[in-house]
């Protein structure tokens, strides 16, 4: 109760800020679901899924933000970095496209061994589960053409969504294929970026019914160039971080019955990257060490992401209640270069450069049964099982260069790490209407987690591992209450649970002692929230707020504690003491005046501790947690001048990023607050609209985060930048 009360107080604080500024708005905006019954002025009902079965947003009693195929066209938004700082509570620290470590509501130690925030395409979860690999850092960058939208969860989601979904959930929704109409459409855009290369993206799609009513063939496909903007000054390459995003689905509807729907679904895509998308800077200071926009690498470091997906969706209405079947298979491959020559070089006249070689292979199964009562009775339930199977193969290898840049032989390292995990979990959800307006909610998951990890290879500062058997049992629960003012307004209190999952460790040595180091395992580590909410609109659907705060307890930290310095460096997982905290709130409001104006805005606060001294990292008790900031808002207004003829539109988006640290101690970095503006306008020829942009009017250098890097050049850290000011434009028709 004292945690509802301290949120209650901080919530009301910002609901009197949100009686003061009228002029926000909130953070989802206007979209039109298909099939979404048309409400006055033809501003239609937003339906989400978070609770795996669709409700109106209003009416879903967690923090949930969506963002639909609407909203991203008009953010210019081609991939996650394009609209992750509009979203409350959402930030990010990024190498670059495929390469990104997710954080929503400050649920981070700074570089995460394992996922925090899970990534679902539809109803399948991406990637592995497992704190051995690199799933915290390589979560799917959805090229985002042919969306429906997405809704972005906040808070732990272990009950429905099970693992690693501590800090909440971001899941890509695309359209399913229509059985009754034929549709197409195409996109293709330009853009010139100041300081940087070209950029260009096309997609195509097509909704073909192939049986009136009873079958359906959805198919699209996508590609976009980044043409990159930081230059490698000691390679003296212009743009080395330019990407290529290409892809495509083929999605498949089968309608035999009322009763039965079955949708094939097949989903490729692929991301190449020519270097990483940092610029070098002083610590402390931050100032360039070279230009802005620049970084000194003594080795090229690529990047290449592969990712294919099958899945099947099965429903059947069974009159009373719905069985569903979710199976699916992934395989997906990841291979980066890092530079490493600080390491070696200094100390070896041998070599001009070093680097290392990292390659990951994970391919997963995983099934879904959930039988879910139909809606709108007194006693609503779901009961579900999970199962995954996944196995990964992850190798790092370290190479080098002799100073005329030839490759020379190294017996540093070569490892190869593979590792199996298998789920598998029950879960079940009750809801029970004990009023027309009061409804209180529980729910629980237990899962059950097997495994093997082992670890060959040849090298110095190989240690092999035997294979190694690892099992635990986790329990995450759900309760919440939830009450309607009116169709138009919920008030709701939420309690939930969610966890990490732990393993054996990597077997290491100490480098100043010679003896082995780090414990032999991990354990998973676990969160608390407590969560309070009110939404609420107006009759007419004109004005809207959305207004949550929140308490996190996070318990048994997994963090990475390094052992010696430079090339004697070594890493190992391990628990940290003690916990953290985070405290925070989101502020959502909407503001539609007239049909032709929309306001759109939101501002998030994030309060997020250290709440004991962890001595292996260098945190001390109350340390700022690294990468969260403060304070983030954004303000998005759109203007149609006239609602008939060509239909010209202006609008405009404006985001503001508090201050961030890039770890903990006196030598952690502080980047600096930030704010762009964006601009747009759009007119209407007949199918084709046709959109005029600029990203980042003003060309602002902010550093939208201190990066997860293990650089370790004294004295410098690295920075993601916002894109410099780019100019494009942009034609979509509709058929």
């Amino acid at each position: 109760m004292r945690k509802l009360l301290e949120i209650g107080c901080m919530t009301s604080s910002m609901l009197a800020l949100a009686i003061a500024t009228p002029a926000f708005a909130q953070g989802s905006s206007p979209s039109r679901p298909a099939g979404a019954p048309a409400v006055e002025d033809n501003y239609s009902e937003i339906v989400v899924t978070a609770q795996k079965r669709e409700e109106r947003l209003i009416d879903v009693p967690q923090s949930v933000s969506m963002l639909s195929s609407d909203d991203l066209l008009k953010l210019g938004a081609v991939q996650l970095r394009d609209f992750a700082n509009t979203v409350p509570g959402l930030s990010f620290a990024t190498q670059g496209a495929g390469y990104t470590q997710i954080t929503l509501r400050g649920v981070t130690a700074g570089t995460d061994i394992g996922a925090t925030v899970g990534v679902y395409v539809d109803e399948v979860p991406y990637g592995s589960s497992s704190s051995l690999t690199f799933g915290g850092r390589l979560p799917l960058d959805v090229g985002l053409f042919d969306l429906d939208r997405i809704e972005v969860l906040r808070g732990p989601q272990g009950t429905l969504y099970g693992a690693s979904s501590m800090g909440g959930l971001i899941k890509y929704v695309t359209p399913r294929p229509d059985v009754s109409r034929s549709a197409a459409s195409v996109q293709a855009g330009i853009s010139s970026t100041r300081h940087g290369g070209t950029n260009y993206h096309g997609a195509a799609s097509a909704n073909v019914p192939i049986a009136a009513e009873t079958v359906a063939l959805r198919a699209s496909a996508f590609y976009s160039r980044d043409g990159g903007f930081i230059d490698n000054r000691t390679l003296n390459q212009k743009n080395v971080d330019r990407s290529d995003i290409r892809g495509g689905r083929l999605d498949l509807m089968l309608k035999p019955t009322d009763a039965l729907s079955v949708r094939l679904t097949g989903f490729i895509q692929d991301i190449t990257r020519d270097g990483i998308a940092l610029a070098d800077v002083t610590n402390p200071g931050g100032a360039p060490v070279d230009g802005p926009m620049d970084q000194r690498r003594l080795i090229a470091e690529p990047f290449e992401q592969r990712f294919r997906l099958v899945s099947g969706t099965v429903n059947y209405d069974l009159g009373a209640a719905t069985l569903t079947s979710i199976s699916a298979y992934q395989r997906g491959r990841s291979s980066f270069v890092s530079d490493s020559s600080q390491f070696f070089v200094p100390f070896d006249p041998r070599y001009s450069a070093v680097g290392l070689l990292s390659e990951q292979t994970t391919k997963r199964f995983t099934q879904e049964l959930r039988l879910s009562s139909e809606g709108g009775r007194p006693l609503e339930w779901s009961v579900g099982a999970f199962y995954s199977d996944e196995d990964t193969d992850l190798r790092q290898a370290y190479f080098a260069l002799d100073p005329a840049r030839q490759p020379i032989a190294t017996d540093f390292y070569d490892a190869s790490s593979p590792v199996t995990v298998k789920e598998l979990a029950a879960f079940a959800n009750l809801t029970w209407h004990l009023t027309d307006r009061f409804d209180v909610a529980v729910g629980g998951r237990y899962a059950r987690n097997k495994g093997t990890f082992e670890t060959t290879g040849t090298g110095i500062f190989v240690v092999p591992r035997a294979l190694t058997r690892f099992k635990e049992n986790v329990a995450t629960y759900l309760a919440n209450a939830r009450y309607r003012f009116s169709d138009r307004a919920t008030a709701y209190a939420r309690y939930a649970t969610g966890y990490r999952p732990g393993g054996p460790n990597f077997v290491l040595r100490d480098p100043t002692t010679g003896n082995l180091a780090g414990p032999d395992t991990f354990e998973a580590d676990k969160l608390r929230s407590y969560e309070i909410g009110f939404k609420a609109e107006t009759a007419d659907r004109r004005f809207g707020i959305d207004l949550a705060g929140y308490y996190i307890d996070w318990s048994n930290i997994q963090i990475i504690a390094v052992l010696g310095t430079g090339a004697a460096r070594a890493a190992f997982r391990t628990n940290a003491p003690g916990g953290a905290t985070v405290r925070g709130a989101e502020l959502s409001l909407t503001a539609r005046p007239n049909r032709d104006l929309t306001l759109v805005g939101n501002l998030a606060y994030t309060k997020a501790r250290v709440s004991d001294v962890i001595a292996s990292i260098g945190a001390s008790d109350g340390e700022r947690l690294p990468n969260v900031p403060r304070f983030t808002a954004a303000l998005t207004a759109d203007y149609r001048i006239m609602p008939d003829g060509i239909k010209p539109t202006i609008g405009a988006t404006v985001r503001y990023v508090s201050r961030r640290t890039s770890g903990f101690g006196a030598t952690a970095y502080s980047a600096p607050s930030y704010a762009s503006v964006d601009l747009r306008s759009g007119v209407s020829l007949g199918q084709v609209d046709l959109q005029l942009y600029v990203h980042n009017l003003f060309d602002g250098r902010g550093q939208t985060s201190p990066v997860l890097s293990d650089a370790g050049i004294p004295g410098i850290t690295q920075v993601s930048r916002l894109q410099p000011r780019t100019i494009g434009l942009r034609a979509t028709a509709k058929f």
